[in-house]
């Protein structure tokens, strides 16, 4: 039994009669006739009551359709699901990201386009360190990720795309001396206590100064933080000061000022990381959208 076996049927029931059922269906009743007969064959039975002038269904007729009915819109609904699964309408993206990803306002962007464009795929998001949002895409934990670190050249599974580029700012508890600027340089905290970001991996990354070309300041750190939150919390609580992507201003932490920081080339670019043969549909639908 197939489909069309089901649909054939369906058809003559609906239509009263194999003529016009054989127009329906775009095929000559003979065919027709044949495919009804190896069916009821296959039954053991006859489905429609031939005596007549219109071919009336028999009682295992009438349970058989309601059946056949069934079936068919199962089988529609499978290939509905099937196709949009395939066009990256279904199906869900496990993203990596990092606090100052998600201040910064590119996330939210990307995500409330893709979202709109493709309301059935679900989203989650991962707060993870660079080094294991790698790790987690090529052990497929995660599909993709914003971090600080581009793809690294020497594994070809691992593809990246630009994302964003922003500047720093210097986050200041409130009433520090320093405030009273409306810009300052990594000259003018030099001196000052900066706390450490933990990027999760294991990596320190003093200030965010260090990573991107400055001279990092002279004195030692000795509060650090393993995300945005919990940095802009020690800055807060009168710590020291911190130097973090633009956008973290976004956060509004009780007591925490914010003011640029006035180096002209200071930026962090951001990347999208993901798997070089990604084959899921949705999330090489979100790769492109982010392209």
């Amino acid at each position: 039994m197939e489909l069309r076996h089901l649909r054939y049927f369906v058809a003559v029931a609906e239509e009263g009669g194999f003529s016009a059922a054989a127009r329906r269906l775009h095929v000559v009743q003979p065919t027709l006739s044949m495919q009804i007969r190896d069916l009821e064959h296959e039954l053991g039975g006859p489905l429609f009551d031939r005596a007549g002038r219109r071919p009336r269904l028999t009682p295992a007729g009438q349970a058989f359709l309601v059946e056949a009915r069934q079936v068919l819109a199962q089988a529609e609904r499978a290939r509905d699901t099937a196709r949009s699964a395939l066009r990256g309408e279904t199906g869900s993206v496990r993203i990596g990201v990092a606090g100052a990803v998600v201040f910064g306002g590119l996330l939210a962007g990307l995500i409330g386009e893709f979202h709109q464009a493709r309301p059935l795929v679900r989203i989650e998001l991962r707060e993870t360190g660079p080094l294991a949002q790698r790790t987690a895409i090529l052990a497929g934990e995660l599909d993709v990720g914003f971090s600080a670190l581009a793809a690294p050249a020497d594994e070809p599974r691992l593809a990246s795309i630009p994302a964003s580029s922003v500047s720093f700012l210097v986050a200041l508890p409130a009433g520090h001396r320093l405030a009273e600027h409306e810009t300052l340089t990594v000259e003018q905290i030099d001196g000052e206590e900066l706390i450490e970001y933990i990027t999760g991996d294991g990596d320190l990354v003093p200030h965010g100064v260090r990573r991107y070309g400055a001279d990092p300041p002279s004195s030692p750190a000795r509060f650090r933080g393993d995300s945005t939150l919990s940095v802009l919390a020690l800055v807060a609580a009168g710590a020291g000061l911190a130097v973090a992507p633009a956008g973290v201003d976004r956060a509004a932490v009780p007591d925490v000022v914010y003011r640029p920081l006035a180096e002209p080339g200071l930026k962090t670019d951001f990347h999208l990381l993901h798997r070089s043969d990604e084959t899921a549909p949705a999330v090489a639908a979100f790769v492109r959208a982010c392209a």
